[in-house]
């Protein structure tokens, strides 16, 4: 007996019955059952490797037989009448979501053979002889799947094909009526192992391809490294609908620079094709950037697609709404540093409004945002043209002291506001207009710049660096950071401008980096702990306003990269808390 050898791993195999899957014919004088060949369908199903039926006869006494031999259920998608068998294999795969490289037709017939691989190129067609070799086929290995719980995933997809009839092939009439939902599950650590199979094992939807170690260690230590940092943002998908559950059937996971996001992984199991489940959750990130790699069956970037079917909700509220789930916001406005863009990731399921004022790389240094400095003309009345010259010659353009914060309208409105800059850079006063701004370049993180001619020429990289803080030091003088006095008074201010509806939520600042975290007798850092301070004044009292406090969520120094950045799992845990904290505020 030879093994037979195919081209690539074979996920399914469709079984003609007379003469194939038994001897003899069922209209024609009866069969001769051959039971080791119910036990292969078995077994393979078992190893995740499906059957299905494409053979003509007479639907009805096919299906009672093998009911009554406690098989039918074992196969998936059986087409049982007296068509040609080409287009319907064609239809089969198409509605399953294969590719015919991957299906194995087994028929006695040869012109059934070239008929069916006529119309699906590709498609690995074979006599009954190679039956008894199957078992021991390498590309037939499959894996282990004693649960059949994909036999169980593609019951459901043959649900849900007859119930599509009912909409007379209206696909997005049926999904409008099948309630389908979508949870995320931000803990991806939790389900590495799915997590890694899906970057590796999906292709027809995977659009990244990009992909980890085929050594199941090295992989789960690739992606659990990447997952780890701050400037990533990542998710589970799973799905279900009035047809049953589907699993974790995506993954996605963004790299952000800049707080501008590029997919590294964006992948989804077939199972769920024609669902349009990745075009929500591309539209759901923003439309982050993706290059995407080889061929796909579907075009996320096709905005003429509005998936309107879905209902979203996070992972934790999928068998019972837990503190939260049900919370929205009219608008959600952010304004800060890369923190808020790490935190600001969760939210998005709260509200259909959300305006990001974050840092940016600007003109070959950092534009701070997170400094109120930048804040405070658009509150006292905007900058002369004067003053509008001055900054540009430091490299500011009008539109860094514009922002929506008041501009966001009535309603339920949720402010987060994070001025970790304020603590310690600098502000240095224009002589001639009075403008107030603050100027940094890494290495200088809180000196005079003024006074210190060898630190100018250490930190400067460019002739622009060089240009402009030769501008600092002939227009400008060294006030230093902000006062208590000062920051409490900008942050009254902005508060007293916000709508009394709006819920505030204030970043405080890490006093402690990780080589100090666990040890008090270090003192904590004076710039923070003093912006800290005066966080807590201008919250006493004001009871729309929280203080989020990142130290009490964090559990050591492994859940922090450095002073201002922790893991990512941090923020889902300043989420998590946000959420429990806004429900029992509700609730008082």
């Amino acid at each position: 007996m030879k093994t037979p050898e195919f081209a690539e791993n074979i996920r399914l195999i469709i079984w003609d019955l007379d003469e194939t899957f038994w001897d003899g014919t069922l209209t024609e004088g009866g069969i001769s059952y051959r039971d080791d060949h119910h036990q292969l369908v078995i077994d393979l199903a078992k190893r995740g490797i499906m059957s299905a039926i494409c053979s003509k006869n007479d639907h009805e006494p096919i299906e009672e037989l093998l009911r009554e031999k406690g098989l039918w259920d074992y196969f998936i998608f059986p087409s049982i009448d007296w068509t040609p068998k080409g287009p319907r294999i064609k239809a089969m795969l198409e509605t399953i979501g294969l590719r015919a490289a991957s299906t194995l037709f087994l028929d006695d017939n040869p012109m059934n053979l070239a008929q069916a691989e006529h119309a699906n190129p590709g498609l690995n067609c074979a006599l009954p002889d190679v039956i008894a070799g199957l078992r021991d086929a390498p590309q037939l290995k499959g894996k282990d799947d004693s649960q059949l719980s994909r036999l169980a995933q593609y019951k459901v997809t043959e649900k849900k094909a007859e119930a599509a009839k009912v909409t007379g092939g209206d696909t997005t009439a049926f999904l409008r009526q099948s309630n389908v939902k979508v949870f995320i599950e931000y803990d991806v650590e939790a389900h590495l192992d799915r997590a890694v199979e899906l970057v590796n094992r999906t292709n027809q939807l995977n659009f990244t391809k990009n992909r980890l170690s085929d050594d199941p260690e090295t992989a789960r230590r690739e992606l659990s490294q990447r997952l780890a940092h701050n400037t990533t943002d990542a998710a589970l998908i799973r799905v279900r609908d009035d047809f049953g559950d589907y699993g974790f059937v995506g993954f996605y996971m963004t790299r952000r620079v800049n707080n501008t996001r590029t997919l590294e992984h964006f992948c989804f199991s077939c199972r769920t094709l024609n669902m349009y489940i990745e075009h929500w959750v591309y539209a759901f990130l923003g439309r982050p950037k993706l290059s995407v790699v080889g061929e796909v069956l579907s075009d996320v970037q096709d905005t003429a697609i509005e998936v309107d079917w879905i209902t979203p909700a996070n992972i934790e509220d999928m068998d019972a709404p837990s503190p939260g789930a049900d919370l929205t916001f009219d608008h959600i406005f952010a304004r800060g540093g890369c923190d808020l863009a790490s935190l600001l990731h969760y939210f998005t399921l709260h509200s259909g409004t959300i305006v990001e004022e974050f840092n940016e790389p600007r003109n070959g240094q950092m534009f701070r945002r997170d400094h109120s400095s930048f804040l405070m003309p658009e509150l006292e009345g905007g900058l002369t043209p004067a003053q509008t010259e001055a900054a540009s010659a430091l490299g500011y353009a009008p539109r860094d002291f514009d922002t929506d914060i008041l501009n966001m309208g009535p309603g339920q409105g949720l402010y987060f506001l994070s001025f970790w800059a304020d603590a310690d850079i600098p502000v240095y006063r224009h002589r001639e207009t009075g403008l107030r701004v603050p100027y940094w370049l890494v290495g200088a993180q809180n000196h005079n710049l003024v006074e210190r001619a060898d630190l100018r020429k250490a930190i400067a990289k460019t002739d622009q660096q060089r240009e402009r803080l030769n501008v600092l030091c002939e227009e400008y003088e060294h006030e230093g950071i902000l006062s208590q006095d000062e920051m409490e008074r900008r942050y009254n201010l902005i508060l007293d401008r916000l709508p009394p509806t709006a819920q505030v939520v204030m970043i405080l600042a890490a006093e402690r980096g990780p080589l100090h975290f666990a040890d008090p007798s270090k003192p904590p850092h004076p710039f923070h702990q003093r912006l800290n301070a005066t966080l807590n004044a201008v919250a006493k009292g004001r009871s729309n306003v929280m203080l989020l406090d990142p130290a009490s969520l964090i559990d050591g120094t492994e859940d922090m990269i450095d002073l201002n950045h922790f893991k990512r799992d941090v923020y889902h845990r300043m989420y998590r808390a946000m959420l429990s904290r806004f429900t029992n505020a509700k609730a008082a």
